[in-house]
């Protein structure tokens, strides 16, 4: 195992080849380099693959997220190393950086982050601004987060700058989530500021001495003032400032000042950014220095409408940017999805539509390009999205009923075993497989996908049980089936029904039951654990509409042991 792993969110090329030269560059060479591509499609491969021909540290890995957090958070997930060194696509590090900021940590046992200066940076690599030195080159400080609060916080002053800057021990924290939420609250635009906060949280930071990275300045970035969610930017400070005084980081005194810079700031930017209006009515109340400003109801209920139209224009500027849909499966622009053949027959399904089944979206059903369906989409998106393909490579999985468009995909990603069947196999390379009596040793798979199979069993508690039986200890579970969830119970006959009966209750002629919103049961009483999670949890930065799916499908992911969204 490297002791260190340098992550690489990507999603700009300009600059990602000088990045990524500037990590292999490093004085200390017992480091990874991993790189997340997050652009639809995957543009950045070459790049990056170029470098990993000459230095076999450099691992890609396509994301497509659009969504920075979610790509920071899938390298999180990958890396391998003891620490953790950040670096954007468009920065660069100093041959001294990883050596400098592991040699502080290891010099301070307990202490969790470590960070160093900068240098700002144009888009030639001129440096266009040498910010005033902290300390001396090659001196170590302690801050705790009381110093934070009172030097950063309060002064609405990032002076240890962006993640680039930074190096953290992953061991201290069991999710990323962990180091970017504040207050179990997501950030939008000062999660780095969260995370300096959380992590003085366990043990004082680190400040190394000296330039050691290069922050580049250029109108691409998402800070660059045209963006749709700089208004955050403002508002955040003032979250940050309310939440340390709770928290007593803070005296409750700073409370009347701070009103009236905030005051100021918003007064500058309202006009552009109305969201700030109710904000700014609201700072009345920190005149009075209350104990607990930061769980003021009136104060969270004008920071959700904030926050909500501050998604909504950045929804609304993407949409604008993006106006072809694309596919995730074959990773292609395509025009207008294609309906289900059988659209027009399925709008007469009324007892479905009543009880507001959930199962394909027969509008957009088929890809121009690939001919996949949304669900094996909606799948991929949430295979790739919870770290499940980044999981594959070395691991067993049995496949029911595999997707076509989906069995090479994973083959691809070089799972140690990778068996596939179904009751009846078309063709050869697949076994013939009775879910309700699978022909495998206990413990034998780390991973099973069952797409759209329970609706046709007979006896789902019986397939359920058989996978909860092969699984590893730590192994998942995946079985999306349609259901109602607002039908109490499964809707299933005792006896022989028409295909009538199957079509108007089932939505298929070989369907024998509408699961209801009781089949998380099922899943519980084979001794898994997990449970539905929605597509506006896990994909809610996706448009289902441009990505072809159902939004309103969520992830039936499952475990053996524990909760089926860690440890992946």
């Amino acid at each position: 195992m490297p002791t260190v792993s340098v992550l690489i969110p990507a999603y700009k090329p300009e600059h990602l080849q000088l990045a990524i030269a500037s990590a292999r560059e490093q004085t200390y060479q017992d480091i990874e380099i991993l790189v997340g591509d997050d652009t639809a499609d995957a543009k950045l491969r070459p790049i990056v693959e170029a470098q990993a021909k000459e230095d076999a540290r450099v691992k890609y890995f396509h994301h497509g997220f659009g969504n920075g957090q979610h790509n920071s958070k899938a390298l999180w997930n990958l890396a391998q190393g003891k620490y953790v060194k950040w670096l954007f696509d468009d920065d660069v590090l100093m041959p001294g950086s990883v050596e400098s900021l592991l040699l502080a940590l290891q010099s301070h046992p307990g202490t969790v982050m470590a960070f160093h200066e900068r240098v700002y940076i144009d888009t030639n690599n001129n440096v266009i601004n040498t910010p005033p030195a902290l300390i001396g080159a090659g001196e170590c400080a302690l801050l705790d987060r009381r110093f934070l609060a009172s030097n950063m916080v309060a002064r609405r002053d990032n002076f240890i700058g962006e993640p680039s800057n930074i190096m953290i021990d992953r061991t201290s924290f069991d999710d990323l989530d962990d180091v970017y939420d504040y207050q179990k609250r997501r950030l939008i635009y000062l999660t780095d500021v969260a995370m300096y906060l959380n992590c003085a949280e366990h043990a004082p930071l680190v400040l190394v001495g000296g330039y050691l990275s290069g922050f580049r300045r250029h109108p691409g970035q998402a800070s660059n003032a045209d963006s749709p969610i700089v208004s955050a930017g403002h508002f955040e400070w003032e979250l940050l400032l309310r939440g340390e005084v709770s928290l007593g980081n803070l005296d409750k005194s700073v409370l009347p000042a701070a009103a009236d810079a905030f005051r100021s700031i918003y007064a500058r930017f309202v006009l552009r950014f109305p969201e700030l209006a109710p904000l700014m009515a609201g700072l009345d109340e920190l005149d009075a220095m209350p104990d607990d400003p930061f769980g003021s109801p009136d104060y969270q209920k004008n920071l959700a409408i904030a926050c909500a139209m501050v998604w909504e224009r950045f929804h609304a500027t993407r949409k604008a940017r993006e106006a072809d849909n694309y596919c995730a499966v074959c990773e292609q622009s395509v025009g207008a999805w294609l309906p289900h053949p059988e659209l027009e027959a399925a709008k007469g399904l009324d007892f479905l539509r009543e009880v507001q089944g959930v199962g394909s979206t027969l509008e957009m059903h088929h890809c121009p390009r690939c001919q996949c369906n949304d669900r094996d989409r909606h799948l991929w998106l949430y295979m790739s999205r919870t770290g499940l393909l980044d999981a594959i490579p070395g691991k067993r999985i049995l496949h029911i009923a595999p997707e076509a468009r989906l069995e090479p995909r994973i083959a691809a990603l070089k799972p140690a075993e990778y068996i596939r069947g179904d009751l009846f196999p078309k063709v050869p390379e697949h076994q013939k497989i009775n879910v309700e009596a699978l022909d495998f040793p206990d413990g034998c798979f780390d991973l099973i996908i069952c797409n759209h199979v329970l609706e046709h069993v007979d006896h789902p508690e019986t397939a359920l049980a058989e996978f909860s039986r092969c699984l590893s200890p730590q192994g998942r579970l995946i079985a999306q089936t349609p259901y109602s969830p607002i039908m109490k119970n499964t809707l299933e006959m005792t006896a022989p029904v028409s295909t009538n009966f199957k079509v108007r209750y089932y939505g298929q002629d070989d369907h024998v039951r509408l699961f209801g919103a009781d089949i998380v049961d099922y899943f519980k009483a084979a001794g898994l654990h997990g449970e539905l999670y929605p597509h506006e949890v896990l994909l809610g930065d996706i448009d289902p509409d441009r990505y072809g799916v159902n939004g309103k499908e969520p992830f039936f992911l499952f475990a053996k042991g524990g909760a089926p969204l860690t440890q992946i």
